[in-house]
């Protein structure tokens, strides 16, 4: 694919019609337009995607659904008026000439309030001298094959809006179809499966004549069912490999964080160690504590009385306690059994009204009563020896008591100090660092997920081997039944040669994808090698995402990317595609191949190239970009084209300019 040139008539700041040419020398093979900010060079990049896909992005503040532009929408306001927008592209695509051409009608319902008619898209191409037009409702199949809409952001590049490489979607088939590989995989399509109706083979299939047979029909409901099945679960298996491989990306970003930070997460683990236990220093001292004050208070009174205590015991040491006083008997007990009329022992006691003269037990229970408090005190010195006695045995274990637990209260206070300091220090030392713990629960939780992720995986590769087993099974039965008539043997035959193809085609699709995007990640490991002043690599993954390793403790690590680092990734990707496209190679498996899946040669079309790249990567990328593209067509503000110049000069063979006039209106200066 080569760009010829470029009309744009009264589109956005470009007044009038006005072209632009490029250069489709093999040599010097670069288009240069200089401009500043401002001057309509994405405008001209946009009316590139306008033209062939019906989109344009330009800025929110700058009215972007209006492409008329605002001078001729000025001159020519009036009720009813009309204004035409167009923009008309001309290419080369294998050897054939288009012309397409998107036109947007305006109509003035107010002074000045113009309306968008619905645009209108042409296409034409010239065969053996004679321009043909494309038929209508097909304009838009012949652009995606000259190139998908899919890809069109890469090779009609805004470098400083395109989003990274890395999080595009849907970009396999869009690579495939560029590469060479769309045809096959149609023709594929196009056969389908027998579960699949509106397919070759669905419809061949159908057309066996098994209603008269019941297990015929049975065998045919189960091979429906069990392919079905299998179709279902090889979408699981497919949405676990995207699953894992979104896992194994967080998984190692988790892991190079975690190796970067690994004193910082020991430090944080011995941190968490100390805490747990100053809680239970806290906990043990509090119980001491208690134990402290609970005995202090059972035992300090009698502690303190003890000199008392010492004088008491000499006081009495020579007193008289040798009499025949009842232990803990008093007066008033005696007076309480006189009242009840009996004694303890059963004796009846009897007693006068004036209670002087009695029994024999009256008389002898009031004798005994001269021997008791308060009538005698010897009684009660007695009593208050054996206390003293009792009391200075137990207040004897007072003070090793309360010294040994005063000393464990002591040892559980400093081990808390020692803890708070060690808390204190680590806080110190890790203080604005990251918190390692989150990053281990995550990385333990994606650890979980992958292994759930493989064992669904394992799950559904065993379900498939069952639905395969039963469509075999049920694929005899069905064959032995409906091949009875001349008819169903020849469908038979059909989908035999057809199944045949299919599975010849799986395997070859298979391997030669495989081989292409070997081949491509090989190509963009060694562009990218020359653009980048640094040593890291490249791998493609199945969806054709990209993602740059780094060597770190002698092992691969995804790296973090600054902006310019993603731009250098993704010119070398960009250029990877169009060099591989541009051989136009047959990559059959050996030369007696029958088939040849073709590629074609595509140019770069870019805003601001050198935006966010420093002078080292601008001249890499300037020597590299000519040489792998057919055509590279560049708009560049003067002040980075001069990094550039010094290694790009000799490729260019044209040069244009934008003339900014006023805020509306831009020339290009051929």
């Amino acid at each position: 694919m080569l760009i010829k040139s470029i009309i744009l008539n009264n589109f956005r700041q470009f007044k009038g019609n006005q072209r632009l040419e490029f250069s489709t020398d093999a040599d010097k093979n670069v288009t240069v337009l200089l401009g500043d900010n401002t001057f309509g060079k994405t405008t001209i990049l946009q009316a590139f995607n306008w033209c062939l896909y019906g989109v344009a992005d330009f800025p929110k503040d700058s009215n972007p659904d209006f492409l008329l532009n605002l001078e001729v929408a000025n001159e020519q306001a009036g009720i009813q008026q009309k204004c035409e927008v167009f923009v008309e592209v001309l290419l080369s695509h294998k050897d054939t000439e288009y012309i397409v051409r998107r036109t947007q009608a305006y109509v003035d319902r107010a002074y000045g309030s113009w309306n968008a008619l619905n645009s209108q898209l042409a296409v034409s191409y010239k065969e053996n001298g004679i321009t043909k037009q494309v038929r209508e409702g097909e304009e838009r199949t012949i652009i995606n094959s000259i190139l998908p809409q899919s890809l069109s952001g890469y090779f009609f590049f805004d470098t400083e809006r395109v989003s990274d490489i890395s999080t595009r979607k849907d970009l396999s088939e869009a690579v495939r179809g560029l590469l060479g590989l769309a045809p096959v995989s149609n023709a594929r399509k196009h056969l389908g499966s027998r579960t699949l109706k509106n397919t070759a083979i669905g419809q061949w299939n159908d057309a066996l004549d098994s209603d008269g047979d019941e297990r015929a029909k049975n065998a045919q409901d189960t091979i429906a069912r069990e392919a079905e099945k299998k179709e279902s679960l090889q979408r699981e298996i497919d949405n676990a490999d995207k699953e894992l491989q979104s896992l194994n990306v967080q998984k190692e970003k988790i892991a190079e964080i975690l190796r970067d930070n690994q004193s910082t997460a020991e430090l944080q683990r011995q941190k968490q160690q100390y805490e747990r236990k100053l809680e239970d220093e806290k906990a043990e001292l509090m119980r001491c504590n208690k134990l402290f004050i609970d005995f202090y208070n059972n035992s300090i009174v009698t502690y303190i009385a003890l000199p008392i205590m010492d004088q008491a015991e000499e006081f009495l040491a020579n007193a008289n306690v040798d009499d025949k006083g009842i232990r803990d008997m008093t007066e008033a007990s005696i007076r309480d059994i006189i009242k009840r009329g009996r004694c303890i022992c059963g004796a009846p006691i009897v007693v006068d009204e004036n209670e002087e003269t009695g029994n024999d037990a009256y008389n002898h229970i009031m004798q005994e009563m001269k021997y008791l408090p308060p009538a005698h005190i010897g009684t009660s010195i007695r009593n208050l020896k054996q206390l003293l006695e009792t009391d200075r045995r137990s207040v004897s274990q007072f003070y090793p008591i309360v010294e040994q637990q005063y000393k464990e209260i002591q040892k559980h206070r400093d081990t808390i100090a020692q803890l708070e300091d060690d808390i204190s220090r680590i806080d110190a030392s890790i203080f604005g660092k990251e918190n390692m713990s989150s990053y281990e629960g995550d990385m333990n939780r994606i650890k979980a997920d992958i292994k759930r992720m493989n064992e669904k995986k394992e799950r559904c590769n065993r379900d498939i081997g069952a639905c395969e087993a039963a469509i075999d099974a049920a694929q005899k039965v069905y064959d032995g039944l409906v091949s009875a008539s001349e008819r169903n043997r020849r469908l038979i035959v059909y989908l035999a040669y057809a199944e045949k193809i299919c599975s010849w085609i799986d395997e070859t699709y298979a391997e030669k994808e495989q081989e292409m995007r070997v081949r491509l990640q090989e190509r963009v490991n060694d562009i990218f090698s020359r653009m980048y002043h640094g040593e890291r690599r490249v791998q493609i993954d199945k969806q054709y995402h990209v993602t740059l390793f780094a060597q770190l403790n002698g092992k691969e690590v995804i790296t973090g990317e600054s902006e310019g680092l993603k731009r250098v990734k993704n010119f070398a990707f960009i250029a990877g595609l169009v060099d591989l496209a541009k051989e136009k190679a047959s990559l059959g498996r050996n030369a007696t191949d029958t088939i040849s899946w073709e590629n074609e040669a595509y140019p770069l079309v870019m805003d601001a190239p050198f935006s966010n790249a420093d002078e080292t990567h601008i001249k890499n990328i300037s020597g590299v970009l000519p040489e792998v593209a057919n055509q590279v067509i560049m708009f560049v503000m003067e002040k980075d084209w001069q990094y550039a110049e010094s290694v790009m000069a000799v490729r260019v063979g044209k040069y244009c300019k934008l003339m900014k006039q006023t805020e509306s209106h831009t020339e290009i200066e051929n």
